[in-house]
């Protein structure tokens, strides 16, 4: 049995200040207004990209904030993104997540850049698993990375039992050739709401939700329709409100996290900002 309850948790930015420093009590707040919508499963340091900003230092004393708040509910499963560039750092931090019991379990990237060889990817893998002794959903995200899981690596390492999903940025068509060699109750993850219809229909069984940080109840009511049917139907505002929540600036003039947390902002949550260079559009061609 998948020790994970929920399949929908929505992965929530990370905020800072004006400073760029880290701002534990503002990105917990958020949280805390998502469960009042109805959300009870979050992914944390994950999903967003920020996690690479932030220092091991930083990473530990925001782990420990959120397992610290005693206002989420008995039932809230607190997910937390775990990679990075150095092994040891990221080795540390799922040794530190192993002591935290409201710490449900982690998402596991690999490092970006280095694009190490399936055999490096495994052992980094395989240490992380052992250190955090925690549930653990992979995360392949070719595209970000420069490092695409391959279908035998993921094989290997989804013999730990602990290993009870795959977050799948890449390839979706490979699925339906995975799923046959692996658990029943192994879950796939998409990455957001783009082409979810189609993945839930290859088989996703979990979704890592971006927009559910701007239209929660309307992410829970259309994922528990879809998962439960296989279908949904695109011309309902609900629907079309969470693309538009998905897909992010319409302009495309800034990147999706400057313009998500100025959503946030907007809604009165006075969330903060990034850390440059993400957020900078406004002074392009300033030096020219």
């Amino acid at each position: 049995m998948n020790p994970l309850i929920h399949t929908l948790h929505v992965a929530v930015p990370t905020a800072f200040d004006i400073d760029e420093q880290l701002d534990h009590q503002t990105t917990i707040a958020h949280m805390l207004r998502l469960q009042k919508e109805g959300i009870h499963s979050f992914l944390v340091c994950g999903s967003t990209g920020e996690q690479h900003s932030l220092s091991l230092v930083e990473k530990i004393s925001l782990v420990d904030a959120i397992a610290a708040e005693t206002r989420f509910s008995p039932d809230t499963e607190l997910l937390f993104g775990v990679a990075g560039i150095r092994y040891q750092e990221t080795h540390r931090l799922a040794a530190h997540i192993a002591k935290l019991p409201q710490v449900a379990g982690i998402v596991l990237g690999f490092p970006p850049y280095l694009c190490p060889t399936q055999t490096e990817a495994i052992a980094y893998a395989k240490g992380v698993i052992h250190a955090a002794d925690k549930p653990v959903i992979l995360y392949n995200n070719p595209r970000r990375t420069g490092f695409d899981l391959s279908i035998d690596s993921l094989s290997i390492l989804a013999k730990d039992p602990r290993v009870i999903g795959l977050k799948e940025a890449g390839d979706v068509q490979r699925i339906s050739t995975i799923k046959s060699q692996l658990p029943a109750d192994f879950r796939f993850y998409a990455g957001g709401e783009q082409g979810l219809i189609e993945k839930v229909q290859l088989g996703f069984g979990g979704l890592s939700s971006m927009a559910g940080n701007l239209c929660p109840q309307e992410i829970i009511a259309c994922w528990q329709e879809l998962i439960q049917t296989k279908f949904l139907a695109i011309d309902t505002p609900a629907w079309r409100q969470i693309i538009d929540a998905a897909a992010g600036d319409p302009t495309q003039t800034i990147s999706y996290l400057p313009w998500l947390k100025a959503q946030l902002r907007a809604q009165g949550s006075g969330f903060g900002h990034c850390r440059t260079p993400l957020g900078m559009s406004h002074l392009a061609g300033a030096d020219q």
